[in-house]
């Protein structure tokens, strides 16, 4: 099978594993499908695929390597300043892209583990970085 293949297979089944655990609660500091947070969501979705991230989002967002707006892609990490500073404590992953059109899933605070848009009006003002974590080598 060709890299680039590969890497779009992983991708998608990155992707996936995320899916499963939609409209799973969100909890402060909880790591399991009975209750997670952004970060521990993220972490636990790339470790079982052998891709270990720390546990904190702010920490997260110094891996891999730096995506302009324009570039972002599927499997990358968007993070944000969800808070009065502009220090980023939330993250979700890209599971489409096109046409200016930008949705991840992540693990909110009201909702639990949804699908959102980057362009709605609430992250587009609080999106600080996207990172490529996944690389097709």
């Amino acid at each position: 099978m060709n890299q680039k293949l590969f890497f779009q297979e992983k991708t998608e089944c990155i992707i996936e594993n995320a899916k499963n655990y939609m409209y799973t609660p969100y909890r402060y500091g909880g790591s399991t499908k009975t209750g997670i947070d952004c970060s521990a969501f993220i972490k636990n979705i790339f470790a079982s695929y052998h891709i270990f991230l720390p546990r904190i989002s702010y920490n997260q967002a110094k891996k891999g390597s730096f995506v302009p707006k324009g570039k972002i892609k599927k499997g990358d990490l968007l993070f944000f300043a969800t808070g009065t500073s502009k220090k980023i404590n939330h993250v979700g992953m890209v599971i489409n892209a096109s046409n200016n059109n930008i949705f991840f899933i992540h693990a909110s605070t009201s909702n639990g583990v949804v699908i959102s848009q980057l362009y709605q009006k609430y992250w587009n003002h609080r999106f600080i970085v996207a990172r490529r974590i996944l690389y097709s080598s």
